[in-house]
């Protein structure tokens, strides 16, 4: 390990970086040049696709130190190995699979970067097996904490600055002008997952060396216990578990010292931010999201109706106009209480509603009238009339959605689906 570590350092302290913008850059302006990147650091984005220029013979020596260590990772007639870097960083299409020298050239801009000691301990972590370790981040909407928030399974909720220049360099910059402004991310309140991308080396098979796009890559989350997860998903379960509308709005990738092997920062998804109340979101409410999370997708397929609920329930919860609020919770009502006659549907959910979440006589009454007061006024909003309840009763929308929230918690912990006819006969207490 040591006289590899000793070889790359050598390379790198040889290498050279050729720009278009900056023309010839040494190894040690290159090295402080990405040491200093931020987010909005204009002269390492044109900086970072500079070509390496070295010695051969450098090279060559590289080479030599790396043929035992991945031997069993070269293909038998090209000498090409197998990498997920690739697949995680993107890059020329020639580096899909890269000979004994691109591999060598890879590592030696790493060193130059993040040091040679630093890059050998990660390619020895590789060729024991180890993944390519990375972070995935969502950029919440409607969220607002109080300090950052583990869990064990390797999820995380912390703050961005409120400076603009102590944001991370993880950050996707390209963007900013065509999509969102530093506002938008400064104390952005951010969602994390430690995400692993396996395998990190591999051999590859006849049929695959020679092309363009890598067919091999396992990218799963470290714990593995996080079902069916995807952004809008788990966002759903934390509305519901912080009783307010918190949703995503950005996504990328924190590759961390990855990076300093090529690739382009960049943003996985993106969708326009809507203006939202936010929502306090603590230990607790982290917690409750991942057991609402396992209790909709750990046991097999979601339930349809109550997958439509929450969905319908968290658009009630968006900023707008009470009508519209109303008409989303009319139809998260009729999900929930899967109600399929065309005629007294008020009557149904109201009643079902009763018998489903009230305890005593005097509960059941409030939740009956309160359901009833709220679907008529949906059904009046649907056909063109005005609202007649919610005037009245400024707390009435507010009280149907909680009763509804309450609803949809509760069918998530039952496992046999209710019998609401014999239910309303007061059959089961």
């Amino acid at each position: 390990m040591k006289e590899l570590i000793e070889c790359l350092d050598r390379c790198a302290r040889q290498s050279v970086f050729v720009s278009d913008r900056f023309g010839r850059i040494g190894w040690k302006d290159y090295r402080r040049l990405y040491r200093s990147r931020g987010w909005d650091n204009v002269n390492w984005v044109m900086a970072a696709s500079a070509a390496l220029q070295i010695g051969e013979q450098c090279v060559a020596e590289l080479e030599a130190r790396l043929e035992p260590v991945l031997a069993k990772y070269r293909h038998g007639e090209t000498g090409r190995i197998g990498s997920g870097l690739y697949l995680l960083l993107g890059g020329a299409s020639g580096c899909v699979h890269p000979n004994a020298n691109e591999f060598a050239r890879i590592l030696i801009a790493g060193a130059v970067k993040v040091g040679a000691e630093r890059v050998v301990g990660l390619l020895l972590d590789w060729v024991g097996g180890g993944p390519l370790r990375y972070r995935f981040n969502i950029l919440l909407q409607g969220a607002e904490i109080d300090g950052p928030v583990h869990l064990p399974e390797g999820v995380e909720l912390w703050s961005l600055s409120r400076s603009s220049g102590e944001l991370p360099a993880s950050l996707p910059f390209s963007m900013l002008t065509e999509k969102v402004s530093v506002a938008d991310f400064m104390d952005g309140v951010v969602l994390s997952f430690d995400c692993e991308l396996e395998p990190a080396l591999y051999l590859p098979d006849d049929n695959e060396v020679l092309e363009t796009v890598p067919r091999k890559g396992n990218i799963k989350l470290v714990s593995g216990r996080i079902p069916n997860f995807h952004e809008s998903y788990f966002c759903e379960s934390m509305s519901l578990a912080c009783d307010g509308f918190v949703d995503w709005f950005l996504t990328w990738l924190d590759v961390g010292d990855l990076e300093a092997f090529g690739g382009v920062r960049k943003w996985d998804s993106y969708r326009p931010p809507r203006h939202t109340p936010k929502t306090k979101v603590g230990q607790s409410e982290l917690e409750q999201a991942l057991k609402i999370h396992y209790a909709r997708y750990g046991s097999g397929m979601p339930r349809e109706h109550l997958e439509l609920s929450l969905r319908r329930w968290m658009g009630s919860k968006r900023s707008g106009a009470d009508a519209d609020k109303l008409i989303e919770l009319r139809i998260a009502l009729e999900a929930l209480y899967e109600i399929r006659e065309q005629n007294e549907k008020g009557f149904r959910i109201s009643i079902y509603g009763a018998w489903h979440l009230g305890e005593d006589l005097e509960r059941r009454r409030q939740i009956q009238e309160t359901l009833n007061k709220a679907y008529a006024d949906s059904s009046s909003t649907v056909h063109g009339g005005t609202l007649k309840h919610a005037v009245k009763d400024p707390e009435l929308i507010s009280t149907a959605q909680g009763i509804c929230r309450e609803g949809i918690l509760k069918r998530l912990d039952e496992t046999e689906e209710p019998k609401w006819k014999e239910m309303i006969l007061g059959v089961g207490g």
